[in-house]
């Protein structure tokens, strides 16, 4: 139940960066950065009040003090607390050696250990009033690494407020935030349960030598599917996001994971998926696509195409296959193991490449194992070196650009394929037809060398 009380109604609530930097202390991290500030920084009350913001983290670790934004007028004096969600007082400090405004930090006399995802309470005591505060300002979660204040709900409140000489803080006033943070430092990685040790690739990429290493034990991701913290890493999770996972910020990483739904980049976003399984099921949607896109050491499968990458992408010691087709749909759609409608800046190395749906009696299936069109944008900058091309039931094993009946598909340049193997197939080709299609021998930069017969022969361009 929500409680509601005495407050002062602000005025609209300012835009705040959406990223948050690590508090001064090398280990932690807190909601807000030095960086950050109200948009109203002196709220013109002068009742003594406490303020308060519920949090968690997604991590265990440890409290190690309270931070307030202070306005000039706010002078005190201040105590900082620490609370469970249920009221209970964990730890209390008075600060000391303040500045006149800005973020103010007060240190435990003792970390006080706190337990992964469960909610606490952060909060000050102010004499004087004259606090910030921006209404509106829980309206949204708040994330910034492992800690994250959810959005003002009935069933977690947030932006908390008691008026009179203290106490744990429990009525709430139009989302308000009152920039009340927190310093936390979390627990260290421990050594009894480390990644175990990936098998040797000995050969080419297969279902033994990719995805999660032996001997990691995974558990359920409990954080927001918000993905728009930056540097993010999720490791040794199971992650079901109902939605499917769109992520916003740079370099988030999945490691030693098991992702079960699609993955996609929004502009400027990047990913790094590393001894991980993407099992994006049945979905039209590509199980991991979009730009800056990392693949290494992973098992891709589901989706309608294993990764579709949109420019920058590298996929390397990977194995992509058993895409979806739905044979019910009203209209067939075509699957394939890598594609790209247009990009540059590809690099595919040391992967098993495998389109698997056979063809369907409403014209679905295979395109090919690797395809590169030139629908929206120009091939350019793309390197295909030392992969097994499976056998497929698609016509081709590979298509490589040039498509003059489409937009941009009359000149494909900087497109490199050496090295690679190519199986046969019932055909005695690599698909039903031929082992590759569409590489343009006269194009700037396009070199084709020492591809093969996984029997031994050369595979030369068709």
């Amino acid at each position: 139940m929500k409680h509601r009380g005495k407050a002062v109604l602000l005025a609209a609530a300012a835009i705040v960066a959406l990223l948050a930097a690590p508090a001064s202390a090398d280990d932690s991290v807190s909601l807000w950065s030095d960086a950050d500030t109200p948009g109203t920084i002196d709220v013109n009350d002068a009742s003594a009040v406490e303020l308060g913001t519920l949090f968690r983290s997604g991590v265990g670790g440890t409290v190690t003090g309270v931070r307030f934004y202070k306005s000039a007028a706010n002078t005190g004096p201040h105590t900082g607390s620490l609370w469970t969600e249920e009221g209970d007082r964990l730890a209390q400090v008075t600060f000391t050696g303040e500045t006149a405004s800005g973020w103010q930090t007060a240190t435990f006399a003792d970390p006080v250990t706190i337990d992964a995802d469960r909610y606490y309470v952060v909060s000050y005591h102010t004499t004087t009033g004259h606090y910030s505060a921006d209404n509106n300002g829980f309206a949204q979660a708040r994330d910034s690494g492992p800690l994250h204040a959810p959005a003002d709900t009935p069933d977690h409140f947030n932006g908390r407020f008691r008026y009179g000489s203290g106490g744990f803080p429990t009525s709430t006033w139009a989302s308000t935030n009152y920039w009340v943070d927190v310093t936390f430092t979390p627990a260290p990685t421990t050594p009894e349960e480390p990644p175990g040790e990936p098998p040797a690739q000995t050969g080419f990429p297969d279902a033994d030598n990719t995805g999660v290493p032996a001997g990691v034990t995974l558990t359920p991701f409990t954080e927001p599917c918000s993905f728009h913290t930056d540097n993010q890493v999720i490791d040794r999770k199971i992650v079901d996001c109902a939605d499917g996972i769109q992520v916003y910020a740079s370099n988030v990483t999945f490691r030693n994971s098991i992702v079960n739904r699609a993955v996609e980049t929004l502009p400027g976003a990047s990913i790094t998926i590393v001894h991980s399984e993407v099992r994006a099921g049945a979905t039209s949607w590509a199980a991991v696509s979009g730009t800056n896109v990392t693949v290494l050491r992973s098992e891709i499968t589901g989706g309608q195409h294993s990764v579709r990458c949109d420019g920058n992408c590298l996929v390397q010691d990977s194995y992509l296959h058993d895409q979806f087709n739905d044979p019910d749909s009203s209209f067939g759609y075509h699957n394939n193991g890598f594609l790209s409608n247009g990009g540059s800046g590809m690099v595919l190395r040391h992967n098993t490449l495998w389109c698997t749906p056979p063809d369907n009696e409403i014209g679905g299936g295979c395109s090919t194992n690797l395809s590169l069109f030139g629908d929206f944008a120009s091939i350019t900058d793309v390197t295909v070196e030392n992969n097994f091309f499976h056998a497929t039931p698609a016509a081709y094993c590979g298509s490589f650009g040039y498509n003059p009946g489409k937009t941009f598909g009359d000149n494909p340049t900087g497109v490199v394929v050496r090295d690679n193997v190519f199986e046969r197939g019932p055909s005695g080709q690599c698909g039903g037809v031929g082992p590759v299609t569409s590489f343009l021998t006269t194009g700037t930069g396009n070199l084709w060398t020492g591809n093969t017969w996984s029997d031994g022969g050369t595979v030369d361009p068709a």
